[in-house]
């Protein structure tokens, strides 16, 4: 490459649209944020129907990290490393049939609002405002810092603001920025500011509404480009049949190689499987033994915290015109989340392993690592590489990693790793011709302004709805509210900067996730589902998992785990982070139930209450709501296992097409069409029902 950027003008026009799209789409709709208080800003006036805010959900979960972790995964783990996710399509069909009605009947704003009409009483209170805490600041903060952390290593082989500014404009601003803000070099940080700024224009200016609608626009856009990037990846490998080959000719059977940094390289069986490897062999997140792929399927999708759809899903559900499109919505999401996106993301995770053989990658990795070590061991190219990263000709260079690390008598040592996530990055870099590249690139920075403005919305309704309207000024007038919800949008946009900075690894911080929300899953199931759950449940199961979660994250990151131990548990308690998941959730459950048994019950009025709005199914004595909602419990138990067979029917199937196994492929395609044509047609028998009946049950 001889020109001085990869971007070229066309490139930097693309990204330039679509700010300036995403943010006059803000412009156009604020006046419903304007003038509708907190329902408004936060609920859209509840208007929404649910093709946009299932897209929208989809859209907050395809965050620009996510195609980096998958291509990660399917490096160090195969394709069925994506159990780690895939596992929850169980949890999402059961919140789109015992839920998402629910949220939207329930009328509430944010999750943690649900508190006080479920239980009452002072302590119900308390938990509102404690929930709301835990999720502006642990949980918000730590999905937002590993989605700066992704986009840091999308932008970085790409944004080259000298080369737009000029030096003596770049030179200044750098010097200008503070270094405990950076986002790991200048360019990203510039990058990922100007992303931000655009994202909290629109969301301050249009709330959930312009949310919801950019989210629409981003996600068609997101989803094409990436579609558009896997067929052409494979293309460049001359087809899937040359894309399977090739990888097996780079990854025979049995042992292919160790990276830099001891670990094996899978074989192409391994890469290709839909079921994870168990032999203790291959080491880390679905290289898994045989209990943690158990505990993944049957233990991990309930206890999370998320089950019933609590945090951002419930708020696109709050939004929705009645249940019936709250439900549809949260169908939607699922489908699209599952079957619609996986692949695109493994192809092209696939094909990464081709065009950036491991072998080849960690031997460039070990000469750089000489190369800083001893000028006179580098060649021209490398030297060119490290002068501009952005004009570097080295196939692979952009896969690696500079660490830095302190060496005997305190000298500074570099060494260079490889960093699988990098491999979606640099095939959009390597693949893309101008125009097309900059559409790929502005496509992931619309889906981190899509999950950056969904996760800053809902922080801020906690600070309005939770802390604000609840407890500093119950009589506050709309304007007012309007105001406040701004102004919180602008204070969780840059608290969120501030502690993005210190994430480094996505990994570490989806694990961190997975063990804050997992004492919170059986409480969450039973406040929906037995009239004995108080508010001591949820305050037990709380305070039990986040403690333990947290500190199992500290230990890690300061002193870290003894020999052999990868958690403060023993090694033959956890060998696995599943496993480190599963003991915080066990924990948590128990120590909820046995509170639950030694507290009294709510009182008989409250019960009433949230029984006569809600209508919740399961077991709620002689309260009569097990049946009022017009299914029964053990009719959506069938719609849930119908709609979980058929989806994951849908996507493997996908799967076996795209392996080249079409007979098995397109059997399982027409089984999970039809099966999910049984479920919609039969959960919508609800909205098909006389108005006056469907009144009651929306």
């Amino acid at each position: 490459m001889t020109t001085d950027t990869i971007l070229a003008g066309i490139d930097w026009l693309i990204i330039a649209v679509l700010i300036v799209v995403s943010i006059a789409i803000g412009f156009v709709v604020r006046d419903d944020a304007r003038t509708g208080g907190i329902e408004g800003f936060f609920a859209a006036g509840r208007r929404m129907r649910w093709w946009f805010l299932g897209t929208s959900i989809v859209a907050t979960t395809f965050a620009s990290d996510t195609p980096l972790a998958i291509t990660g995964w399917i490096s160090q783990y195969g394709i069925a490393g994506n159990w780690w996710w895939w596992s929850q399509l169980i949890a999402m069909v059961a919140m789109t049939v015992f839920f998402a009605r629910k949220w939207r009947v329930a009328g509430v704003l944010t999750d943690a609002e649900i508190a006080e009409l479920r239980y009452g009483g002072k302590a119900a209170t308390t938990l509102r405002a404690i929930k709301a805490f835990l999720n502006v600041t642990f949980v918000n903060f730590v999905i937002l810092g590993w989605v700066f952390a992704g986009m840091a290593k999308i932008s970085e082989p790409f944004m080259d603001w000298r080369a737009l500014l000029g030096g003596v404009v770049y030179d200044a601003l750098a010097a200008a920025y503070p270094d405990f803000l950076l986002f790991h070099n200048f360019d990203n940080t510039l990058t990922i500011i100007l992303l931000v700024l655009a994202t909290l224009i629109y969301s301050s200016v249009g709330g959930i509404r312009a949310v919801i609608i950019t989210d629409l626009v981003q996600f068609s856009f997101a989803m094409g480009m990436s579609i558009l990037l896997s067929w052409l990846a494979v293309r460049q490998v001359g087809g899937l049949d040359a894309a399977w080959a090739q990888l097996a000719e780079l990854y025979p059977s049995g042992e292919t190689g160790v990276s830099t940094t001891g670990e094996r390289f899978l074989s192409h069986e391994q890469v290709a499987s839909f079921i994870p490897d168990f032999g203790s062999g291959v080491a880390g997140s679905l290289g898994i033994p045989f209990s943690a792929f158990v505990l993944t399927l049957g233990f991990m999708w309930w206890t999370n915290g998320n089950v019933d759809g609590s945090g951002f899903v419930a708020q696109r559900l709050y939004t929705a015109r009645d249940g019936g499109e709250a439900e549809k919505g949260a169908l939607w999401f699922t489908v699209a989340h599952f079957a619609v996106r996986t692949w695109p993301w493994v192809l092209a995770g696939v094909v990464a392993l081709v065009l950036y053989p491991r072998a080849e990658v960690n031997e460039l990795a070990r000469d750089f690592t000489a190369c800083a070590g001893d000028r006179a061991a580098c060649t021209a190219e490398m030297n060119a590489c490290l002068e501009n990263r952005y004009t570097c000709t080295l196939d692979g260079y952009t896969l690696l990693v500079r660490d830095e690390r302190t060496g005997p008598g305190g000298a500074t040592v570099v060494e260079y790793r490889e960093d699988r996530e990098r491999g979606y990055p640099a095939l959009i870099r390597d693949i893309l011709p101008p125009g097309l590249l900059g559409l790929a690139l502005a496509s992931l920075m619309a889906a981190f302004m899509s999950t950056v403005s969904t996760h800053i919305n809902w922080g801020a309704s906690y600070v309005a709805n939770d802390f604000y309207y609840r407890f500093v000024n119950p009589r506050a007038s709309n304007r007012h509210l309007t105001f406040v919800s701004r102004l919180a949008t602008v204070v969780i946009a840059l608290l969120a900067i501030y502690i993005a900075t210190f994430v480094d690894n996505i990994g570490a911080m989806w694990e961190l996730w997975g063990g804050l929300l997992a004492g919170l899953g059986l409480p969450h199931l039973l406040r929906w589902l037995w009239w004995r759950a108080n508010v001591w449940t949820e305050i037990t199961g709380m305070l039990v998992g986040f403690a333990f979660a947290f500190a199992n994250y500290l230990v890690g990151q300061t002193v870290g785990f003894p020999d052999g131990q990868m958690s403060v548990l023993p090694a033959f308690m956890a060998s696995h982070p599943i496993h480190v998941i599963c003991w915080i959730s066990l924990a948590a459950g128990v120590a909820s139930l046995v509170v639950t048994r030694l507290t009294p019950p709510v009182k008989e009025a409250q019960l009433a209450r949230f029984v006569e709005r809600v209508q919740p199914m399961g077991f709620w004595r002689d309260l009569g709501a097990a049946d009022a909602s017009g299914r029964s419990l053990l009719a959506s138990c069938g719609y849930w296992v119908l709609g979980t067979v058929a989806i994951y029917l849908l996507m493997f199937g996908l799967g076996f097409v795209f392996r080249l196994e079409p007979v098995k492929g397109y059997a399982m395609l027409a089984a999970g069409l039809v099966a999910l044509g049984v479920m919609i047609r039969g959960m919508a028998a609800l909205d098909r029902r006389p108005k006056g009946v469907a009144a009651r049950v929306a």
